[in-house]
C-alpha cells in the first residue's frame, strides 16, 4: 500500500512539473511573438473588420440582385406601361420604338447615366434593410445617412458607399468612412453591343447577329428571338453568364 501511494505521488509530481513547464514555456514564446496567444482579445480594429465585411457583403448581395434585374429588363428597373414586353418571365424593355409603315425604328436613347441613377436609387433603398453595424459591434457609432455612388464600367460595376463608422473601446479607436465593392459583370460592354444593334435597326431596319459576332471574333454570344410582332435580343460574353436582353418593337399586322 505504501509503495502504491508513493507511485501515485510521483506521477502527480511529474504531471505538475510538466504542466508548470508548459505554462511558463507558453508565456515565454508568446512574449517573443513566436506563437500567438490562445485568446486574442477583441479590439476596435478587429470589430471594424467585421463591420467592413458586413457592409461590403450587403453591397455585393444587393448590388448583384439589381444589376442582374437591370440586365434582364433591358437597362430599366422601373418599367412603365407599354414600354416592355414579357419574355421568359421578365419585363424586357423596348430600346427601339416601332415607326408605323416603315421598317426602321426610333432609338429610345437609353444611357449609362440613366442606368446608374436607377441602380443607385434601388440599391440605396435595399441597403436600408441590409446594413446594421450594431449587430457586429456594440461600440460602433455610425452616421445617420450615407451616400452611394454607382459607376458602370465596361467589365464591372463599382459601388462606393460613403458612410462614416467609428468604433471606440476605451482608448482604442478605429474608424472608416468609405466602403466599396466591385461586381465583375460586363454591363457596360454589353450595353455598347445593344446600342450597335439598336442603331442598325434604327437605320436599316434589321440586324445580322451572325455577321456581327464574326466581326467581333466571337467575343459575344447573341441570340435573336422573334416573339410576334417584336424582336428580342439576348447578349452575353462568350464565357460569362451575365445576360443583357432587350426588345425592338415591331408592328402588328391588322
Amino acid at each position: 500500500m505504501v509503495m502504491n501511494k508513493r507511485g501515485q505521488m510521483t506521477i502527480f509530481i511529474i504531471l505538475g512539473i510538466v504542466l508548470v513547464t508548459a505554462v511558463v514555456l507558453y508565456f515565454v514564446l508568446t512574449k517573443a511573438n513566436i506563437i500567438p496567444p490562445l485568446l486574442t482579445p477583441s479590439d476596435a480594429a478587429s470589430e471594424l473588420r467585421d463591420v467592413d465585411e458586413h457592409i461590403t457583403g450587403c453591397l455585393e448581395e444587393v448590388g448583384m440582385d439589381y444589376v442582374t434585374i437591370l440586365g434582364l429588363q433591358g437597362g430599366y428597373l422601373s418599367t412603365g406601361p407599354d414600354t416592355f414586353r414579357m419574355f421568359n418571365d421578365s419585363q424586357v424593355s423596348y430600346l427601339c420604338w416601332n415607326q408605323e409603315g416603315i421598317p426602321t425604328c426610333r432609338n429610345r436613347l437609353l444611357t449609362v447615366n440613366h442606368m446608374e441613377e436607377e441602380l443607385t436609387q434601388s440599391i440605396n433603398q435595399a441597403l436600408q434593410t441590409c446594413i446594421n453595424v450594431y449587430e457586429y459591434s456594440d461600440d460602433a457609432e455610425a452616421a445617420t445617412e450615407w451616400d452611394l455612388d454607382v459607376a458602370i464600367n465596361r467589365n464591372s460595376v463599382t459601388l462606393d458607399l460613403y458612410y462614416p463608422v467609428e468604433i471606440t473601446r476605451g482608448d482604442d479607436v478605429a474608424s472608416e468612412d468609405e466602403f466599396s465593392e466591385t461586381l465583375n459583370v460586363p454591363l457596360g460592354e454589353l450595353y455598347e453591343v445593344s446600342q450597335d444593334i439598336v442603331n442598325e435597326h434604327a437605320t436599316i431596319g434589321d440586324f445580322d447577329q451572325l455577321l456581327y459576332m464574326l466581326s467581333k471574333l466571337s467575343k459575344y454570344t447573341i441570340y435573336k428571338h422573334k416573339p410576334y410582332p417584336d424582336t428580342v435580343y439576348q447578349l452575353k460574353m462568350r464565357e460569362q453568364d451575365y445576360v443583357f436582353q432587350f426588345a425592338v418593337q415591331g408592328e402588328a399586322n391588322v
